[in-house]
């Protein structure tokens, strides 16, 4: 009797498609909506996370910012796994549709209120929590639902165009928030957001593709996508290694930068927002590499990926200028996303539909809940010790963990 734990995808063992480039994906209607539905959303973020943060800090300075960090990153651990197990209970194209349009819901009334000038910084602790819970339902259905519609073969290039199209409009979404400021209010952008989760919502809705029906046996609970991890030791390996790798190097970036910037380099915003887009730009680069490029062990190629912090942290360690910061931000933009697209393209190869949901989203539960851990484990840090010996620890610890992790995974991968 098969095993839907253990077994290959099922598609995987009749047939083995020709990989397609990654260009030519977008040929595809079902990926197409796709793409256009989250590429359309990340434009819109990318305008409301710059009103979220300057609202935060004109309202509650640098422990505001925080706190409506922790509230965008809490919600991976009340609902990362039980995002995966719906996306494998229910109708993945609904619960992305239903997902949009909390999040178009929350904005509506967070722009109203900041246009009339009665948003409190609880508003905004409260809207950034019900996005974030919103998407630990999108994230998990959205990644189970590309290998039906490019074939496992195609994942890869699949989630590598998308990762560096969102990284460029995040880019160009900062950039355009700029020109936009000087005749709109911040709080506009929460309206702008708003629109654009509505007409992903309205794409995602034309999706074509059928999920397959999973048997109520399978679809039980909240372990099996543990129990799916555990016999692909290189996979579960890869998982651990992503979550510790990233509790170290997002607690160091988003306390340790801007410290840095501010402290170490006198420059004020405008330098931390160059080393922000030199941090998409090496994401954007990778992302486009690995479009191209087939990568075969990618579990363990996305833990070895952490390696490039070693001389990225430590580039940081000992700049003196931001050009030399932003040399550094674009190889951690390269390392993350070589291991954040590596490490959901292995799971979404190996892993049998029927419990793929579930397995995306324990590694969605912890590339989000490592933010929360970054946030109050490692970003103290910065407040007690000067930041360039800390950025040289985290840069031997960050390589450490994805060597040792890479080496204990075995040599399958």
């Amino acid at each position: 009797m098969s095993d839907p734990f253990v077994d290959l995808p099922r598609e995987r063992e009749l047939t083995r498609p020709s990989r397609a480039p990654s260009l030519a994906l977008l040929r595809r209607r079902d990926f197409r909506v796709l793409f256009l539905a989250v590429c359309t959303s990340e434009l819109g973020d990318a305008l409301s996370y710059i009103a979220l943060m300057w609202l935060a800090l004109t309202k509650g300075g640098a422990l505001g910012v925080v706190a409506v960090r922790l509230a965008d990153s809490l919600p991976a651990f009340f609902f990362g796994l039980h995002g995966g197990v719906a996306a494998d209970r229910w109708n993945r194209r609904k619960l992305m549709v239903g997902a949009d349009v909390v999040r178009c819901a929350t904005l509506v009334p967070m722009a109203a209120a900041g246009l009339f000038g009665s948003l409190p910084l609880w508003g905004l602790i409260a809207g950034a929590f019900a996005l974030e819970g919103a998407t630990s339902y999108f994230a998990p259905a959205y990644g189970a639902t590309i290998p039906a519609v490019v074939d496992r073969e195609n994942v890869q290039a699949a989630n590598a165009l998308v990762h560096a199209t969102t990284q460029a409009l995040t880019v160009g979404g900062w950039a355009l928030s700029a020109g936009l400021l000087a005749f709109l209010p911040v709080s506009t952008f929460f309206a702008i957001d708003a629109a654009t989760f509505a007409a992903s919502a309205l794409l995602i809705a034309t999706l074509l593709v059928r999920q397959a029906p999973v048997p109520g046996a399978v679809a039980s609970g909240l372990r099996e996508g543990w129990r799916a991890l555990r016999p692909r030791r290189a996979l579960l390996t890869a998982v651990v290694c992503f979550g510790v790798a990233m509790t170290i190097t997002t607690g160091s970036w988003i306390a340790g930068v801007p410290a840095f910037i501010r402290d170490n380099l006198h420059r004020g915003a405008g330098g931390f927002s160059i080393v922000m887009i030199g941090f998409s730009a090496g994401a954007i680069v990778v992302g486009v590499a690995v479009a191209r490029t087939h990568v075969h062990a990618k579990a363990r190629t996305s833990m070895l990926a952490w390696l490039v912090y070693l001389p990225a942290y430590g580039l940081i360690a000992a700049a003196h200028s931001v050009p030399l910061l932003v040399a550094a931000a674009l190889g951690t933009g390269a390392g993350e996303t070589l291991s954040y697209v590596l490490l959901n393209s292995a799971a979404q190869e190996e892993v049998p539909d029927a419990v793929l949901g579930r397995v995306l989203g324990v590694i969605s539960f912890v590339h989000r809940g490592a933010h929360a851990t970054g946030l109050l484990f490692v970003a103290p840090l910065f407040a007690v010790w000067s930041p360039r010996p800390l950025f040289l620890a985290c840069a031997i610890a960050t390589a450490a963990v994805g060597a040792v992790a890479a080496a204990a995974s075995g040599t399958r991968a």
